[in-house]
């Protein structure tokens, strides 16, 4: 299980995980339980965000990971050789570490782009906030922006950098290496077909081969074109944003939801598409229930033999037990004696000698 591809797509998992997890206070605030709570609206006014910043970091995470599986899977079908060879032990670390840092250098910004201002009222027993973007026109109580021109651009710039790095180039990306995927599978597919002449053995290993990279083409397609459906809006949303520099709530949360979804069918496409790992997740499942029963069982029979036991001293007869009782300080009596007369014996039978005294 540990490959290449399988140690992408754990980091894929959590990071979509983690994504999942930032958004959850933006899902608590639309409970009145949680919305008219300060300490709630404390933490989430002074938060969100950077909570919002963080989930596209993980987002972004995501994207690259995809490409990064798509790629590997392309070398491979184009060079076996490739497939079965092993990287250096520093590759893969390296390779996801500057996935990692790269996606978070260009969604930092984030963390800037939103001046939230937090009052409290009613004599600080009611929070309220107001977040405005840091190239708005209108400012706070009528009053100019303090931002300076350079520091918006600079703001700007990073927004359109955004779109483009981590939306829109990897849909091309992904679509680049889908289409060239489907064209070498092909390709392999009329060599398999032309090769006739070859060994039944040979033969064999070759339709195997083929079906296998048949299975992770076809899954590779649904993960391309899910993401692409998924983040294509989004993608247009921000643009039409960046150009007209209006807020279009509705559409947001409609991309948003998009992206969410996307985010949650990466398990179902990547993982339980695969029929080695349907059969893992079986055994380890089975496994997990097996030890919970034998636990649950031992528990119960431990319980039985320690009740069965009281239940034993209990119903021992009253004679036995005084019988018990009434040797037990002469059995005491006894020991006490025999030790005192191993020590002092010489002395009892006048046996000792002069210098003893």
């Amino acid at each position: 299980m540990r490959s290449r591809a399988n140690s992408f797509l754990a980091v894929l998992a959590f990071a979509d995980i983690i994504f999942l997890f930032l958004l959850f206070p933006n899902i608590l605030a639309n409970y009145s339980f949680f919305t008219f709570n300060w300490y709630f609206r404390w933490f989430y006014l002074h938060s969100k965000v950077h909570l919002i910043s963080l989930a596209n970091w993980c987002s972004s995470v995501a994207h690259w990971c995809v490409i990064a599986v798509c790629a590997d899977r392309l070398l491979g079908i184009q060079n076996p050789l490739y497939a079965r060879a092993t990287w250096r032990w520093w590759k893969l670390p390296l390779v996801t570490t500057v996935i990692v840092f790269t996606c978070g250098l260009l969604t930092c910004y984030q963390h800037f782009e939103y001046f939230c201002l937090v009052r409290s009222y009613c004599r600080e027993t009611q929070l309220y906030s107001r977040c405005l973007p840091v190239n708005a026109e209108k400012w706070f109580g009528h009053r100019p922006n303090p931002f300076s021109d350079r520091y918006q651009s600079f703001i700007a710039m990073c927004k359109l950098a955004h779109i483009f790095l981590m939306i829109i180039l990897p849909i091309i990306l992904l679509l680049f290496l889908n289409l060239t995927l489907l064209w070498a599978l092909r390709k392999r597919q009329k060599h398999l077909s032309i090769g006739k002449d070859f060994n039944a053995d040979r033969r064999q290993n070759d339709v195997h081969m083929q079906k296998t990279e048949h299975r992770v083409t076809l899954t590779v397609t649904f993960i391309v074109t899910m993401f692409t459906l998924t983040n294509g809006p989004s993608a247009l949303v921000h643009l039409v944003m960046y150009a007209t520099h209006e807020e279009l709530y509705d559409l947001t949360m409609i991309s948003s939801t998009l992206v969410i979804c996307g985010k949650a069918s990466n398990f179902i496409l990547f993982c339980l598409g695969s029929k080695h790992f349907r059969l893992r997740l079986l055994k380890l499942t089975r496994k997990k229930i097996n030890r919970k029963i034998d636990s649950i069982t031992g528990s119960l029979v431990h319980t039985t033999k320690l009740s069965t036991a009281s239940s034993r001293r209990t119903s021992m007869p009253v004679q036995e037990k005084k019988r018990s009782s009434s040797c037990a300080p002469l059995v005491a009596k006894n020991r006490a004696l025999s030790t005192v007369e191993t020590i002092y014996q010489p002395l009892l039978n006048g046996t000792h000698r002069k210098g003893d005294l």
